[in-house]
């Protein structure tokens, strides 16, 4: 028994014909034979069962029907004696509207409303993306990268026409439109594919000679320096535009442009934490219960002298202002804190041993406080 037609577009019962329109055209885009993901038979099953829930519930007389009788009610209705088939489909002119943003001019006859794309108008190229890694010291400083790009560059010869001495025609079997159309039936009236013209690959030019220097393509591959500027504190992933570096645009366009994606490594003595940094100090148990200084260096190359406060416990966190990285565009630094770990000796000598143990069988005894209370008498 076929599913309820509700159910298939999946909305209410009392829905209006924008909210039925509207789901047939999310649903039949996601399983129309030529974009779904599922295989050819199922999706040309699943289409062809949306666009009978489509064709009921978007008639008003067949609808009042439906929700009357149901599906015995209806498919008197349909030519194929008791059954939907594409004959009885009355909405080609909805399938066209509908489909006009996936599949451009595909619709023809009275529902195709588009003409083919103009494909030798200026055009920007394509945009290229590099990966460059850099060090965290590198970030701190900030600096100028020079890299090396490939990337496709307009032909000198030909001015990027791919004629030779640059002279080209129109293409007479496109007519200058770059593309050719190919017209098939189907069953919502006729369908138009287009495709670039074989002749002139998209461009809507021809020549007699094709340019020698790039073989009539208009373009050359060539790898450019270019250098990159790396701000004091970028982060992580950060994207860098350089442009007019990517690859040359078509029939006179811009060139597109180069995106530099930053990756930075870690330092050995750092861990980053946005514009803080994070780094550890080993001292001695002395100084952690009396408390003394420690020599650290920061990212900067500078060595200072941080202080050890009585009672600092073994993971205890120090921080010190304004020695972390650069805040980006502020001018100001982030802060670094320093966990402080104990350095406990392999080996001892027999008077750090004796010292030792004092220490210990001293920190296990506790001094009983003397008892209060009257005085006795003999």
């Amino acid at each position: 028994m076929p599913r309820d037609y509700y159910e298939t577009l999946g909305i209410q019962k009392g829905a209006s014909p924008d909210e039925i329109k509207r789901a047939y055209r999310q649903m039949a885009k996601k399983y129309h034979p030529d974009v779904s993901t599922e295989s050819k038979e199922v999706a040309e099953a699943k289409f062809k069962e949306l666009s009978e829930a489509y064709e009921v519930l978007s008639d008003p007389d067949k609808r009042q029907t439906y929700d009357q009788y149901g599906h015995d009610g209806v498919k008197q209705q349909f030519s194929g004696g008791g059954g939907f088939s594409w004959n009885d489909f009355t909405h080609a002119e909805d399938v066209s509207d509908i489909f006009g943003d996936l599949f451009g001019n595909m619709f023809g006859g009275s529902g195709g409303r588009r003409g083919p794309v103009q494909r030798n108008s200026p055009s920007q190229g394509e945009s290229l993306r590099y990966d460059l890694e850099v060090d965290l010291r590198e970030v701190f400083h900030g600096k100028n990268v020079e890299i090396s790009v490939p990337h496709t560059s307009t032909c000198p010869d030909c001015g990027g026409n791919g004629g030779k001495d640059g002279k080209v025609e129109t293409c007479r079997q496109c007519n200058g439109q770059g593309q050719v159309q190919r017209v098939s039936r189907t069953p919502f009236g006729n369908m138009v594919s287009v495709s670039d013209c074989p002749e002139c690959r998209g461009t809507g030019r021809t020549s007699k000679e094709r340019c020698p220097k790039c073989r009539g393509s208009g373009h050359l591959n060539v790898t450019s320096k270019v250098t990159v500027n790396i701000p004091k504190g970028i982060e992580d992933g950060s994207r860098i535009r350089v442009p007019r570096a990517g690859d040359a645009g078509r029939n006179g366009g811009s060139p597109g442009d180069l995106i530099v994606v930053v990756h930075v490594r870690g330092a050995q003595d750092f861990k980053r934490d946005g514009a803080d940094l994070w780094t550890t100090i080993t001292t001695t148990y002395p100084r952690l219960v009396l408390g003394g200084e420690e020599t650290i260096s920061t990212i900067d190359g500078e060595t200072i002298s941080l202080a050890i406060p009585p009672g600092t416990q073994v993971g205890g966190v120090l921080r010190v202002l304004g020695k972390g990285l650069p805040k980006m565009n502020l001018g100001t630094r982030g802060n670094m804190f320093v966990r402080v770990m104990m350095d406990v000796p392999q080996k001892v000598s027999a008077e750090e041993k004796e010292i030792l143990l004092r220490l210990d069988d001293s920190a296990g005894k506790k001094v009983k406080p003397k008892a209060r209370g009257r005085k006795k008498y003999d």
